[in-house]
């Protein structure tokens, strides 16, 4: 008889591949600081560095997937606050983002983005790429990795700064922020398997007494919860 096939963990990470809370909280005041105190000339430039930044905190999203986004697959385009994957290697998915990055965004296309833009250009063309370069085009790969390498290393994070390093601290924020809920985690980073996701889980801590409590302890805020998801379930024909 064939032996069948095992799952394995096809890669590992490590607390340096990924920023804690206080680390992500200083990277974000530096980003907005950096705007304020920069002299006018450069504030559009500022701002798109933080852009870029928050998105990739709050979606999760590949390089190559920040660089295909377009204004129509953002809120801008559709009404809701989330980002359209679409046109990549990977499977299209919808990526759920606040409503705090949702307004970033929104901000961006009327206020910024306009400035950005080559002479004759549309800027109520929602097909266009979202994020432009200093010559109003969108991004390849290479250029934008470079960018946030740059934004990272003049934020004193020079031997970690990658856009990989970002992806992975929104899998590590969104599994601790939910409380593990590792199915949201993995349909947002378009993971093909919940092993790959589960990488994150052995850096949240659960005590395992609180963990008991929820499952076997009196009814309480939980139950309703859960009885509030099983009837939108029902309401959507989930059964």
């Amino acid at each position: 008889m064939k032996k069948k096939p095992t799952l394995t963990v096809p890669w590992e990470i490590t607390e340096q591949m990924f920023l804690s809370e206080d680390e992500v909280a200083t990277l974000q005041h530096q980003l907005l600081q950096q705007e304020k105190d920069i002299d006018e000339s450069r504030q559009t430039s500022r701002y798109v560095d933080r852009l870029i930044v928050e998105l990739l905190l709050h979606s999760g999203l590949r390089n190559s997937e920040i660089c295909h986004l377009r204004v129509v697959d953002t809120i801008v385009g559709h009404g809701e606050s989330s980002l359209k994957v679409v046109g990549t290697a990977k499977e299209d998915r919808t990526v759920y983002v606040s409503k705090g990055t949702s307004e970033l965004i929104q901000h961006y296309v009327s206020t910024i983005r306009p400035q950005c833009l080559p002479a004759g250009a549309d800027p109520n063309d929602l097909q266009q790429p979202l994020i432009l370069n200093e010559r109003g085009k969108g991004y390849d790969r290479t250029a934008l990795y470079r960018r946030v390498v740059r934004i990272l290393t003049e934020a004193g994070l020079a031997e970690r700064a990658s856009v990989q390093l970002l992806r992975h601290t929104y899998g590590f924020l969104a599994y601790k922020r939910t409380g593990g809920n590792l199915l949201f985690v993995q349909k947002q980073l378009g993971h093909a398997h919940p092993m790959v996701t589960a990488v994150y889980a052995r850096f949240v801590d659960h005590p395992a007494s609180d963990l008991a409590e929820l499952v076997g302890g009196a009814k309480g805020s939980t139950s309703k919860v859960a009885s509030k998801g099983a009837a939108a379930s029902r309401r959507k024909g989930v059964r």
